[in-house]
């Protein structure tokens, strides 16, 4: 039996340890901080190819945009008045092909902007996935420079058969005692109702915390860890202020958590902010175009949401997007899309609707943008897949899989009364990608599964290397081969029945 000093000893311990779960000290972790500022002079050998895709777009804190060049190598300079040793620094590989990621690449000081030293060369690297971040460890630099470049070369030719260079993010850091602001949700995405639990992982010992959660409950904290329930959907920003004793610190996170409500999956999307930058405003094609839908963001807007409620059943599982720009053209390229992730870029010909479309009523007019926008809202919206050749040319699942699923959703809204069933074109069958590839789809979804195109688009998510064979065997445990001699009877019923006679393509582009 223990002697009573001992009994009252760990009844002490008890006591004193009661509720000390919550004020266990929190480990130190070192600060570095981004040596860009708002004073920090960028300049680049090359320009952006676009101003949606400029240099700035490197040094913005958001993976989801990227700088974008139309040269196989590149050269970029950062130049502050102030002196820094840097002790890391990372590349974060953009969106798109991963054939214009940088592969090889050197880092540089320099005092004066001239004369320049060497701090770290690579060569043939590789980023796993797109927007993914590569960091690079500098302890052993000791030197302190106030301009620093970095001379990048691309992979290989891209899918697409270009020799671009893109990246989404760079960032030179430097060792600080400033308060660094990080934290953490143990999960971002929930329904109404539900608790998120937000982490701290704040560097340099911060000794002040101030949240705020927008529409939630609490609005605001001033706790290290707080908790937070939301009751109204929508993607909602989150901001953490915090103090040590060199200064403060503060992070906003826009679209931090998203919360839908399961009775109405579809309230509180959120909605890009659209911009109109026709380089064409005095062609007949131009003035048809805003006479047949004058509010032409208003079309956009109800495109968008009618794409991604196709493609997915909440509002938490979109993509998001902070705007689409749409330009009228006048190109011999029909329709495009480009940009980021974050930011959009769609272009339509405004030739091909005044030699085109020329001997066609305002209605056909209004139907052949709406099917335009169908189909290119559905590249900004859709999942990417990764395959074993990513090519995009017909014949590949990379090119079918964007195309053709592109088609089956403008084919599914409607959209698709100038168009018909086809075999396709050499021999590439549901490869051939758009029209073949979209009406065999939709012939999917309306003999086999309804849900077909959720299951399709999400199947890029669990399939690697991603395949029309792979997806179909997965999604309907079915051959895709014994499905499409399915489908090609049903195409020579279809062509019997419709009688169905192929026009003459228009030569729009040579047209006077």
């Amino acid at each position: 039996m223990k002697d009573k000093g001992s009994i009252i000893l760990l009844m002490l311990t008890i006591l004193f340890c009661i509720g000390c779960e919550n004020k266990t000290k929190t480990p130190f972790i070192q600060g570095y901080a981004n040596i860009k500022t708002l004073h920090t002079v960028l300049s680049s050998e090359f320009p952006g190819i676009s101003k949606s895709e400029g240099l700035e777009n490197a040094f913005d804190n958001d993976k989801n945009t990227k700088f974008l060049v139309q040269q196989p190598k590149n050269s970029i300079q950062l130049k502050n008045k102030e002196v820094s040793i840097i002790k890391k620094y990372a590349i974060t590989s953009a969106n798109d092909a991963p054939g214009r990621d940088p592969k090889n690449w050197t880092l540089s000081g320099s005092t004066d902007g001239i004369n320049w030293e060497v701090l770290d060369s690579k060569t043939d690297q590789e980023f796993s996935k797109r927007t993914v971040t590569n960091s690079y460890s500098l302890e052993h630099n000791k030197k302190a420079y106030s301009h620093y470049k970095f001379d990048f070369e691309y992979s290989k030719t891209s899918i697409y058969g270009d020799d671009y260079l893109q990246i989404a993010e760079i960032e030179l850091t430097a060792l600080t005692d400033m308060p660094v602001t990080k934290f953490i949700a143990d999960h971002t995405k929930g329904k109404i109702g539900d608790t998120i639990q937000f982490k701290d992982q704040s560097a340099n010992a911060p000794h002040t915390w101030y949240w705020v959660f927008e529409n939630g409950i609490p609005a605001t904290s001033n706790e290290q860890n707080p908790k937070v329930i939301y009751n109204i959907p929508g993607n909602h920003n989150v901001t953490l202020i915090i103090d040590n004793k060199f200064g403060r610190d503060t992070l906003l996170t826009k679209r931090k958590i998203k919360i839908y409500d399961p009775e109405n999956p579809w309230k509180g999307f959120y909605y890009p902010t659209i911009s109109l930058t026709p380089t064409d405003t005095v062609s007949d094609g131009y003035k048809r175009a805003i006479s047949v839908i004058p509010d032409l963001k208003k079309a956009i807007n109800e495109v968008t949401l009618g794409v991604c409620k196709q493609l997915y059943r909440n509002i938490t599982e979109v993509p998001d997007f902070e705007k689409v720009n749409f330009t009228f053209n006048w190109s011999d390229v029909l329709a495009a899309k480009g940009g980021s992730s974050a930011a959009m870029e769609l272009w339509f010909s405004t030739k091909y609707i005044q030699n085109a479309l020329k001997e066609k009523p305002d209605e056909a007019v209004k139907y052949e943008l709406y099917g335009v926008l169908w189909h290119e809202l559905t590249h900004g919206y859709q999942f990417n897949p990764v395959t074993s050749d990513d090519q995009y040319k017909p014949g590949y699942d990379y090119f079918a899989f964007l195309e053709g699923e592109a088609d089956l959703v403008r084919i599914n809204a409607g959209y698709h009364k100038t168009r018909h069933p086809d075999l396709g074109f050499d021999g590439h069958k549901y490869l051939s990608g758009y029209t073949p590839s979209g009406f065999f789809l939709k012939w999917i979804v309306d003999t086999y599964d309804d849900d077909f195109i959720y299951k399709f688009n999400a199947s890029v998510k669990t399939i690697n290397p991603w395949s029309f064979k792979a997806a179909f065997q997965e999604i309907l445990q079915k051959d895709i081969d014994v499905l499409w001699n399915e489908y090609t009877a049903y195409v020579d019923t279809y062509n019997a029945t419709k009688k169905v006679v192929k026009t003459k393509r228009i030569d729009w582009i040579n047209a006077n």
